[in-house]
């Protein structure tokens, strides 16, 4: 199925969208910060449409009602009963948030609050572009409410890491993070969007207000950030899987999913394996077309659900095409070393 992303305005956004163009940008409009490529969060601005497949001019909604079984297979739904991941592009001009979302003992006890654990893959940084991760192993939980409520700069006590294309940054539920401005991502995540300011870099957007008590009660401290268990990838630098005719390569593995990078060598056919399980393809360049009843054809910046019962298709990638694959977990994994 190729989805039609979802176009969202955010205050740090920047113009990349229409260089790609998947958005036309009207001068009045606010920046676009965030293309949504695959969502089934609930309402109409949450929920992906379908381009192109058996299921064109309907929602990703209505497919998952009617054929949840061919599209899930084995995998489980979210603990909302829909769709496992969501899926964007990210455009900061200027610096996000620094942020976090529920700790799992938050989410547990506030019915409305979701987990989100996300991964960012760096499409493009410019120089000296940075993120910020987790709170530095000295400052303890005191130290940072006290400088937070006295209106102290928060920004020292965190964690700056320079980034380049080709990184991927694991980023757990409870982490205290932000990204940089001049950075372009694609992020994949579990679905739910409830998110805590902690700062706001003095923007005093009224539309953007902080959440101080729910975000200290979140934020991991120290060795409880476990920050050796998500170590920062880098594409070009991960010892990759060669065919003849595709390179792989394994960029980041969480409980809640798996990414890769594919890269075709030549013009290629590659037979579809789905293991019963769906997957989001996110064509970063080239071309990759699959035919069948309804032919499907993806180019740059656009985004396919390849369900679980594409068992045996066959996609047709053109040289040099680049893409990301999120691939929604099997639930017997846990049990295979």
């Amino acid at each position: 199925m190729l989805l039609r992303p979802l176009a969202k305005a955010r205050a740090w956004g920047g113009t990349t969208f229409a260089s790609w163009g998947k958005f036309s940008q009207a001068p009045a409009q606010p920046p676009f910060g965030e293309s949504w490529e695959l969502s089934d969060l609930p309402g109409a601005e949450g929920c992906s449409g379908i381009e192109s497949g058996p299921f064109a001019g309907r929602s990703l909604r209505e497919a998952m009602q009617s054929e949840e079984r061919a599209i899930m297979g084995r995998a489980q739904l979210s603990n909302m009963g829909r769709f496992p991941l969501l899926v964007k592009f990210l455009d900061a001009a200027e610096n996000l948030s620094v942020q976090v979302h529920p700790s799992p003992a938050f989410a547990q006890a506030n019915a409305d609050a979701h987990l989100k654990t996300e991964s960012w893959f760096v499409l493009h940084a410019k120089p000296g572009a940075r993120i910020w991760r987790g709170v530095k192993p000295g400052v303890t939980r005191e130290e940072f409410e006290r400088r937070l409520r006295g209106g102290a700069d928060i920004v020292p006590m965190l964690e700056e890491v320079p980034v380049q294309a080709g990184d991927c940054i694991d980023l757990p539920s409870g982490l205290c993070h932000a990204l940089g401005a001049g950075i372009t991502v694609a992020e994949i995540q579990t679905p739910g969007d409830t998110t805590f300011r902690v700062f706001d870099w003095n923007r005093n957007d009224p539309s953007r207000p902080l959440h101080l008590e729910q975000a200290l009660a979140c934020i991991s401290f120290g060795a409880a950030q476990e920050l050796e268990r998500w170590p920062i990838s880098n594409a070009d630098r991960t010892p990759p899987v060669l065919t003849r005719h595709f390179r792989t390569t394994l960029l980041s593995r969480t409980p809640f999913y798996r990414i890769e990078r594919l890269e075709a060598l030549q013009d290629a056919e590659l037979p579809v394996v789905t293991h019963q399980r769906p997957a989001c393809w996110m064509v970063l360049q080239g071309q990759v077309s699959f035919d069948g009843p309804t032919s499907v054809t993806a180019g740059p910046w656009r985004s396919l659900l390849v369900p679980a019962a594409a068992e045996g298709m066959t996609a047709r990638l053109q040289a040099g095409t680049c893409l990301l694959r999120a691939l929604v977990p099997d639930p017997m994994d846990r049990w295979i070393a």
